[in-house]
């Protein structure tokens, strides 16, 4: 069950991994990458629905635990981060991750897609991985 602890960093650095590679994309090749508004929307869907579906496998499989972060972090090491996994935790990402999935998609067909929205896509992605990261480093079922 270890193993399955180890793999919870995943969850909130999906989305943040993809969202910082648009964002080197969009660095790199400004006009082209404002252009591709359809593959950018899917990426940041893809990777938020991912993060719900690791989720949720961990919530129907029951598993619970907590990570302490110094072990991958080595520049966290005098510090007390750890993330909790838990049912609770888990419930909230799983709702959040399909709601910011509603997100994206409503802002692909209503906003214009000209030149902010890969920006809009990019931000929106870390949005979301920096709250996956807050409600995994606060104990809500303790709270409960």
């Amino acid at each position: 069950m270890g193993n399955f602890i180890n793999t919870s960093i995943l969850i909130p650095l999906i989305p943040l991994v993809t969202s910082l590679f648009v964002f080197v994309l969009l660095a790199s090749f400004n006009r082209t990458v404002n252009r591709l508004t359809k593959p950018v929307t899917a990426l940041i869907a893809f990777s938020l629905l991912s993060s719900a579906f690791i989720s949720s496998l961990y919530f129907f499989k029951k598993i619970e635990g907590e990570l302490v972060l110094s072990k991958f972090l080595k520049y966290f090491d005098k510090t007390n981060l750890v993330m909790h996994l838990n049912l609770v935790n888990e419930k909230i990402i799983i709702f959040f991750s399909l709601i910011m999935t509603l997100v994206v998609g409503v802002s692909f067909y209503k906003l214009p897609r000209k030149k902010g929205y890969v920006s809009l896509m990019i931000g929106l992605g870390f949005i979301s991985s920096s709250i996956m990261i807050s409600i995994l480093l606060i104990d809500f079922s303790a709270l409960i």
